[in-house]
């Protein structure tokens, strides 16, 4: 466990990225907890960007699996060509290494972007 983001769960971080894109005059809507369904679903005018979100996991395979499976859930709500999607992960030396190792090709033809938050509620968009 990396000791600055130790505990730094899901609803955590869906908080810090509600009051980054308030911030930026998005209109957030959040699902907290366990709720099914997209996890932060954003709108400003025309804009419309989908964010699915995982925690800190207590393990380096159980952040495997969180990666994968973040991507999975995110790739199952891709069905609108206009709307922004990335998912959203503790900024862990792993998490950014699990990020870097998806092909670029992949990044590309699925236009998802990963944003890492750290423990401040800083937020990095790549």
């Amino acid at each position: 466990m990396e000791p600055d983001y130790k505990g730094l769960s899901e609803d955590e971080i869906k908080t810090s990225i509600k009051n980054y894109l308030e911030k930026e005059n998005w209109t957030v809507q959040v699902s907290w907890g366990r709720n099914p369904g997209i996890d932060i679903d954003a709108h400003r005018g025309k804009e419309h960007w989908i964010i699915e979100v995982k925690g800190h996991g207590s393990r380096n395979p159980m952040r495997v699996n969180y990666f994968l499976a973040v991507l999975g859930e995110l790739l199952q709500k891709m069905d609108n060509s206009n709307a922004k999607y990335s998912i959203a992960l503790p900024n862990y030396e792993q998490y950014r290494k699990l990020w870097a190792k998806l092909p670029q090709l992949a990044k590309d033809k699925t236009g998802i972007s990963c944003l890492f938050v750290d423990s401040n509620g800083g937020i990095t968009n790549e």
